[in-house]
């Protein structure tokens, strides 16, 4: 239940459109670590989902602040094109991956679909199950949000 209402706030509050400009270049992991930890669980072949994906990401990195706020994407089933090379949100994964936001692709998914670590955008890591994934995450306390 309480994950269940940090994610509806933290959904109310990025919807909204609120961009607060944080200009912090380096990260420390310690910081991270006592910050915000956010997984976007994305499960949908819509491109549109894939954008608010990545444009949610943003929006975490840009009002909670890239020094407090640790970012996993975790894509699978019919989401996991989104990891493809030539999505229409590679450029936007790529550069998210840069500033720390990390992107990670279902293994079995991928199995399913005759995919290799070769298909995917630079950077993108890929794990056994995001099943598996998504609970370790929990466990951790991570906020999960549906894509």
């Amino acid at each position: 239940m309480r994950h269940f209402i940090r994610s509806m706030i933290l959904l109310l509050v990025f919807s909204c459109g609120a961009a607060i400009a944080h200009t912090a270049t380096t990260t420390s992991e310690h910081a991270k670590a006592a910050g915000f930890k956010v997984l976007l669980e994305v499960n949908s072949a819509d491109p549109v989902t894939w954008h608010n994906a990545v444009n949610n990401a943003t929006q975490i990195m840009q009002v909670v602040g890239m020094d407090k706020a640790q970012v996993e994407v975790v894509a699978w089933g019919a989401g996991i094109k989104m990891l493809a090379k030539g999505s229409p949100v590679a450029e936007h994964v790529q550069s998210l991956s840069d500033y720390g936001v990390s992107f990670v692709a279902c293994g079995n998914t991928m199995k399913a679909l005759h995919m290799s670590p070769k298909d995917l955008i630079a950077g993108v890591k890929v794990v056994p199950g995001a099943i598996g994934e998504i609970v370790k995450r929990d466990h951790e306390g991570w906020t999960q949000i549906k894509m």
